[in-house]
């Protein structure tokens, strides 16, 4: 058991703090005394993967992800290579016995060539073959409507994937138009989904963003009507970030965001859509309406392997980030700088933080996940914190999972910082979080 701050206090500085969400660390370099050379995936035999391919057509101004614009065919040709070489070298020093799942995002992967994709996926068979895969294994893909073609349906179909992903955001063309993205003609969304269901794609999940600075009830409601004319199987709903890029957000507030879930929250379920609430994914199905590369993430904290820039990967060893995690040039670099790893061997308090903050995006965290990380009762580690978020009915704890109630979502944020560890809260509280 920890009691190094008033809990309490603690709560009330960052119930209303936008910069308190799911992202931990705030930033990389907060984990630099724990720099190491040593290899985070040592003993991990079971785990998913995951590809970065950062090229865009466009860059969206309110992205955080790592992204450049795509330039030329040996801009794409050089980057492939980069990630197959990636891929050879882990291959050749770790074993790999079973597989949970392998998403291949972005940036827009479907800005690659067809020639560009083809060789992706064989890149992609190199981790897939000879092993075990979980029951409910599947394979995600995101893209963009202006990027694919039938040519590059027929692709991704042919090669493995059974889940894609898109975006549409905010369905109102000034509000995109000032961030310097497109919106595609619905009767184009809705011929390209009918594309990819001929040919064998079993889930679409359509993102969604609320949070905007002046988005409106009127755009919320056009951007459900969109979803209900296109039916895609999932729909995840993202709450606009801050953290990691400049844009004004002096009118939002935990009230207007609260406000705007709802109504998406209610809005989905007239479109019979299924999530707990305070869950930011939508299923027509059983699920968790996402793929199983962040099901076993979210739920069971199964280790990961992120090849490409930026991408990361995470173990109960610690966490990795590859070169350029925080780049916001437009155009990629030199390939020759980006092949090295940050590497942070990190302390059981930092792994458990990191954790719960993936698993929130679910509403909810596993306490035996947690309690493996410790070795110890979670529950008793973080008694305090337990005590305090169950006597405000923020959390319920059912069978050793916590869940976050619809009293306590509106403060998703201040309750993962509870769980931020004691070096980061103490960073908070030297006002050096931002």
């Amino acid at each position: 058991m920890r009691a190094l701050y008033d809990v309490y206090k603690f709560f009330s500085l960052t119930q209303n703090d936008l910069f308190c969400n799911t992202s931990y660390p705030y930033h990389p370099y907060f984990f630099k005394e724990y720099v190491s050379k040593d290899d985070i995936m040592r003993n991990v035999e079971h785990l998913s993967f995951y590809f970065h391919i950062p090229f865009c057509k466009t860059l969206c101004k309110f992205c955080e992800y790592t992204r450049f614009l795509i330039e030329n065919h040996n801009t794409e040709q050089q980057y492939l290579d980069l990630l197959e070489e990636q891929v050879v070298s882990y291959l050749s020093t770790h074993k790999i016995k079973k597989i949970y799942g392998l998403d291949i995002g972005g940036g827009t992967p479907s800005c690659l060539s067809e020639k560009g994709l083809q060789r992706l996926f064989s890149i992609k068979d190199l981790v897939t073959q000879d092993v075990f895969f979980v029951e409910d294994f599947d394979s995600s893909f995101e893209f963009n409507y202006e990027t694919i073609t039938d040519e590059k349906i027929s692709l991704i179909a042919g090669n493995g994937i059974s889940r894609i992903s898109t975006g549409i955001q905010v369905y109102d063309n000034m509000m995109m138009k000032k961030h310097n993205r497109r919106m595609s003609k619905i009767e184009e969304m809705a011929k390209a989904n009918e594309t990819f269901r001929k040919e064998g794609i079993k889930k679409i999940n359509l993102d969604i963003m609320y949070g905007f600075s002046k988005q409106t009830d009127k755009m919320l409601e056009q951007t459900l009507e969109v979803i209900k004319i296109l039916n895609p199987d999932h729909v995840t709903v993202y709450e606009m970030r801050y953290n990691m890029n400049h844009l004004a957000h002096h009118s939002i507030t935990r009230e207007s965001l609260y406000h705007q879930y709802e109504y998406l929250y209610y809005g989905l379920l007239e479109l019979n859509y299924q999530a707990r609430f305070g869950q930011n994914t939508f299923s027509k199905y059983d699920d968790e309406g996402v793929s199983s590369y962040l099901r076993y993430r979210m739920k069971k904290g199964i280790p990961y392997k992120g090849f490409g820039i930026s991408a990361q990967s995470m173990s109960c060893n610690g966490i990795t980030y590859n070169s350029l995690k925080s780049n916001k040039s437009s155009t990629m670099p030199d390939i020759r700088k980006i092949k090295e790893e940050d590497i942070y061997s990190l302390p059981p308090e930092e792994v458990v933080a990191k954790y719960i903050s993936i698993a929130l995006y679910n509403g909810s965290f596993d306490c035996e996940v947690v309690d493996n990380i410790l070795g110890c009762d979670s529950t008793k580690y973080y008694h305090q914190e337990f005590a305090f978020l169950l006597e405000q009915e923020y959390i319920e704890l059912v069978n050793k999972v916590v869940f976050v109630t619809k009293k306590g979502f509106k403060y998703y944020g201040a309750i993962a910082s509870l769980f931020w560890s004691s070096s980061h809260q103490n960073k908070y509280l030297r006002g050096g979080i931002r």
